[in-house]
């Protein structure tokens, strides 16, 4: 039986605040996920773990290298869990022998790589993120970690309810300070919104009384017949920093497809670049931010328009509040706060 490596900390679901703390010693972590994610957690943890000093290498389930990712492309969904894939991570394990391994991502990686780790000799812990609702029937991949980190407080209900029995704690998504940082350009007074459609949120736009500019995919029809200055399309991180760095406010709103409680990056990453944010209320929120000093919430439209009247009417009003967030982000949500109390947690 393959020896468990047991971690310190509290033995709980469920949990307060964020987890904050250092670290004790270098690591040796490997980060286990997806290539190119929407919040890009692999990318975002590599940079971090790589500034704490600690041995840190990537094994991306759909390819991290141009021979694997051709392989990927053209294998397709089921490349993740073919032979030559796992024959890729036995070999990374093999070689690196990690101290911790860390799952961007839980029910994203398939069970076979679970079943791996349980097969070494010395396994290393298994930490995993959990950033998205997911289904009923995915207890075994849960119940293989040490631990489970939720960006969302509702997580903690669906896995009781799941049957999951790893312990669980809260750790929100975060921002990477150095790429998303302030700018010198002259900020625009309008309202600027960054994010695929859903329903729920094009309810929202809608709702509008002053035009703003809103990107991202599925917006044709808003483009047709809405008051709003519309780019129907994809843009690259950095086209999103400068975006960032130039407008005044930006406004959040959830994905209903996939958030309850939580905060997405777009509660982090204008702060990070000096910009104000309007954020739907939502319950995690008072952990991260203190409402109305680091960042201004609205409940409803009529809320968010008398907001945006304000920021129009008192651009001030904008500038101290974006400052405030700013300060609380580069205090406690960047990823290097984020591996720090995971390492911590589990006395690594």
């Amino acid at each position: 039986m393959a020896e468990r490596r047991r971690a310190g900390g509290e033995n709980r679901a469920g949990g307060g605040g964020v987890i904050t703390a250092t670290a004790r010693r270098p690591a040796r972590i490997l980060l286990l996920g997806k290539r190119g994610s929407l919040v890009l957690w692999l990318e975002n943890l590599h940079r971090a773990c790589i500034r704490l000093g600690h041995a840190t290498q990537v094994f991306a389930i759909n390819g991290d290298s141009l021979g694997s990712r051709l392989r990927v492309k053209w294998q397709g969904r089921d490349s993740a869990s073919a032979d030559w894939m796992l024959a890729r991570f036995e070999r990374m394990l093999a070689w690196f022998r990690p101290d911790l391994v860390l799952v961007a991502g839980v029910f994203g990686v398939p069970p076979a790589y679970y079943r791996m780790l349980y097969a070494l000799a010395r396994r290393p812990l298994i930490a995993g993120l959990v950033g998205d609702r997911f289904p009923l029937d995915c207890r075994e991949r849960a119940n293989s970690c040490d631990r489970l980190y939720f960006t969302d407080t509702r997580f903690f209900h669906d896995a009781e309810a799941a049957g999951f029995t790893t312990t669980g704690h809260y750790l929100p998504l975060a921002v990477d300070p150095e790429l998303f940082a302030p700018g010198t350009a002259a900020r625009h007074p309008e309202l600027l919104f960054v994010a695929s459609r859903t329903l729920f949120r094009e309810a929202v736009v809608r709702a509008l009384d002053a035009p703003a500019l809103v990107i991202g995919t599925d917006w044709s029809g808003l483009a047709r017949d809405g008051i709003h200055r519309v780019q129907n399309r994809k843009i690259s991180r950095n086209a999103l920093i400068r975006l960032y760095q130039r407008h005044r406010a930006v406004l959040n709103i959830r994905n209903e497809a996939n958030v309850e409680h939580g905060l997405n990056q777009r509660s982090f990453e204008p702060l990070a670049c000096g910009a104000l944010v309007l954020n739907d209320d939502l319950p995690d929120l008072p952990r991260c931010f203190e409402p109305g000093r680091e960042i201004l919430v609205y409940r409803d439209t009529n809320e968010l328009n008398a907001l945006v009247a304000r920021l129009r009417r008192d651009p001030a009003v904008a500038t101290s509040v974006a400052e405030a967030g700013r300060r609380r982000v580069l205090a406690e949500h960047t990823y290097g706060h984020r591996v720090r109390a995971i390492l911590n947690d589990l006395s690594l």
